[in-house]
C-alpha cells in the first residue's frame, strides 16, 4: 500500500472535528450549564477544590440540576 493511499485512508476514517469557535456559536443556557458542571466535575476528580469549595459547587449544581449529583 503506498503512503499516499494510507494518508487517504486515515483521512477518510477521521471524525469531523468543528472547530471550538464555531461550536461555541451555538451554545444555549442549559449547554452552558452542562459545560460548567463537567468542568466542577473534572476540578473535584483532580483533587483541585478544597473541602469548602467542592461541598459549595456541589450545592450549587444541586440548584440548578437537582438529582445531576
Amino acid at each position: 500500500m503506498s503512503q499516499e493511499t494510507i494518508q487517504e485512508n486515515v483521512a477518510q476514517e477521521a471524525p469531523q472535528v468543528t472547530p471550538v469557535f464555531e461550536e461555541v456559536q451555538n451554545i444555549d443556557a442549559d449547554s452552558a450549564v452542562n459545560i460548567l458542571i463537567q468542568a466542577a466535575m473534572a476540578a473535584q476528580q483532580t483533587g483541585a477544590l478544597s473541602v469548602r469549595d467542592s461541598v459549595l459547587l456541589a450545592s450549587a449544581i444541586n440548584v440548578v440540576r437537582p438529582g445531576t449529583i
